[in-house]
C-alpha cells in the first residue's frame, strides 16, 4: 500500500516539474469551468422547478389585494367597513379582514382545512402577532356562530387592527 502512495507521489512530482505541466493545468481549469458551468445550470434548473421563487409572486399578490389593486379592492372595502362604524358593517369588516388573512395563509401552502388548523401551525417565532390574530379570529367566530353576538366599534376596530398588524408583518401592507 505505501508503494502505491510512492508511486502517485512520484508521477505527480514529475508531471510538476515537468514542461507538459502548463498544459495539465489548463486542461484541468478548463475541465473545472466546464464543470462549474453545468453544475450552475443544474442549479438554476432545480430551483425553477422546485418553485424557489415563489416568495416573490406572493408579495406582489399581497399588494395587489392589500392595496385594492384587484377589482374587489378587499382591503380598501375593510377600511370603509370600519370608517361606516354601523354594527352590520363592522361585524362585516372583522369577518372580511379575517378571510382576507386566511386566503394569503392558503396562498402560502399552509396546510389545513380550516383557519383554526393553519393558525394552529403558527408559532410567535414566525409571526410575532399570533396570538393577536387568535385573538381576532376568536372575535370574528363569535359573530359568525351567534348572529345576536354585539360588536362594538372598539372591538371591531381592534381586530381589524390585530389582523393589519400581522398584514404588515407578512409584509402584505406597508
Amino acid at each position: 500500500m505505501i508503494t502505491f502512495f510512492l508511486e502517485l507521489y512520484d508521477q505527480i512530482y514529475y508531471y510538476v516539474t515537468s514542461a507538459n505541466f502548463g498544459a495539465v493545468l489548463i486542461i484541468l481549469k478548463l475541465t473545472s469551468y466546464v464543470i462549474s458551468l453545468m453544475l450552475a445550470i443544474l442549479v438554476a434548473v432545480l430551483l425553477r422547478r422546485s418553485d424557489a421563487s415563489w416568495w416573490v409572486r406572493e408579495r406582489a399578490y399581497a399588494v395587489q389585494v392589500a392595496y385594492g389593486e384587484t377589482e374587489n379592492q378587499r382591503w380598501q372595502k375593510i377600511l370603509d367597513r370600519i370608517k361606516k362604524g354601523d354594527e352590520a358593517n363592522l361585524k362585516l369588516a372583522v369577518i372580511e379582514a379575517d378571510s382576507l388573512l386566511d386566503d394569503i395563509f392558503k396562498r402560502m401552502g399552509l396546510p389545513g382545512k380550516s383557519m383554526d388548523e393553519r393558525l394552529g401551525q403558527i408559532t410567535p417565532a414566525e409571526i410575532k402577532s399570533v396570538d393577536r390574530i387568535w385573538e381576532a379570529h376568536k372575535i370574528r367566530d363569535r359573530i359568525v356562530n351567534d348572529s345576536s353576538t354585539r360588536i362594538s366599534f372598539e372591538e371591531a376596530e381592534r381586530a381589524v387592527g390585530d389582523i393589519e398588524t400581522a398584514l404588515k408583518e407578512l409584509e402584505y401592507l406597508q
